[in-house]
């Protein structure tokens, strides 16, 4: 390989990492630090902990806070200072949004 294709090549891998690495930051995530689990951070797609399945735990006043609405088998929780959209059958991560 050339210096000249080497030096693409490098140039290219290192675009790409930057790349990926700015998009993870953009994506919004919360972290919980559970007993026995850890620091954890969660995002859109992950499954949330069991707890926040739980009735006790969901916002009912979501209007209010200017949520859009729950659609069916859905809750607003409240997860470390945002709201988390979950899909109470599977625990999954709709949507986060910042308090």
């Amino acid at each position: 390989m050339t210096y000249k294709n080497a030096l693409t090549a490098m140039s290219l891998a290192l675009l790409c990492t930057l790349s990926s690495v700015s998009h993870a930051a953009d994506e919004p995530s919360v972290k919980l630090d559970r007993t026995g689990f850890g620091v954890k951070e969660y995002k859109v797609g992950d499954v949330a902990p069991d707890e926040y399945q739980r009735e006790k735990l969901e916002v009912k006043d979501w209007q209010q806070r200017k949520l859009k609405a729950p659609g069916e088998h859905e809750q607003w929780v409240e997860i470390q200072g945002k709201y988390a959209l979950i899909s109470v059958p599977t625990g999954a991560i709709k949507e986060l949004v910042d308090k």
